[in-house]
């Protein structure tokens, strides 16, 4: 293991028994024939195992939080903690981009700040975590980040600070600061419903609706950031 690959357990939480899990897990696909990869030493495997095991445990989280709730809540209130935009922002907490092994192309068109990828590898490090250490330290990662907002799951992703990270990467590429609108308010004081836009000067990013303004806000910028990702 390289010492950026053991200051990530540091970060994780998790020394891995099987250190290859964790390279694998930050393996892109891209990096795969300049490396002359087999097909089971990217991400994809680990990806598609991380997506399910967050995918439990969030919705675990939810019902235990939310004995009331019904089906379609808690089911909408997963999407909105489980978003390509939630789980990119996590993984820039975690520094997974500095750690991703990306080949030439992929690197040089940005690959450390895409989104996609950005999700992608969260998801394999958590397929990672679970295979090497089994749910519970899976469960501490996601739970690290998912704990806060899933007490308010209408805030989108607010343990992230989606709205900090639309604004990191409008202000580093292009120079300008996101702005929210509020564009309809409805509903009685004890259910009321907000609609919020997020613009990036004259351009119209993305809309998000909540319960709060705050949590309209959030979810806002999330939709822009999954909206600037596909730009990359």
């Amino acid at each position: 293991m390289t010492p950026p690959t053991r200051r990530l357990e540091e970060r994780l939480g998790h020394h891995f028994r099987d250190p290859q899990l964790l390279v694998r897990a930050l393996t892109h696909r891209s990096a795969a024939r300049e490396r002359q990869l087999a097909p089971d030493e990217t991400n994809e495997r680990l990806e598609f195992l991380g997506d399910a095991v967050i995918q439990l445990i969030v919705s675990d989280l939810l019902v235990a939080r939310h004995g009331h709730a019904s089906e379609g809540e808690l089911s909408r209130w997963r999407s909105r903690l489980v978003c390509q935009a939630s789980l990119a922002a996590a993984a820039t907490t975690l520094g997974l981009g500095d750690e991703l092994v990306l080949g030439a192309g992929e690197a040089r068109s940005g690959g450390r700040e895409k989104g996609s990828l950005l999700c992608a590898v969260y998801e394999a490090v958590v397929g990672a975590l679970y295979l090497d250490g089994h749910m519970e330290a899976a469960r501490r990662l996601v739970l690290q980040h998912l704990a806060s907002p899933a007490a308010d799951p209408e805030v989108t992703a607010s343990g992230w600070d989606t709205k900090g990270r639309l604004q990191e990467i409008t202000q580093g590429r292009y120079h300008l600061l996101p702005r929210y609108e509020v564009v309809e308010a409805s509903g009685p004081d004890h259910a009321p419903h907000f609609r919020v836009a997020v613009w990036l000067g004259a351009r119209h990013l993305a809309d998000g609706a909540a319960g709060s303004k705050k949590g309209a806000e959030q979810e806002a910028a999330a939709r822009a950031l999954e909206v600037l990702a596909e730009e990359r």
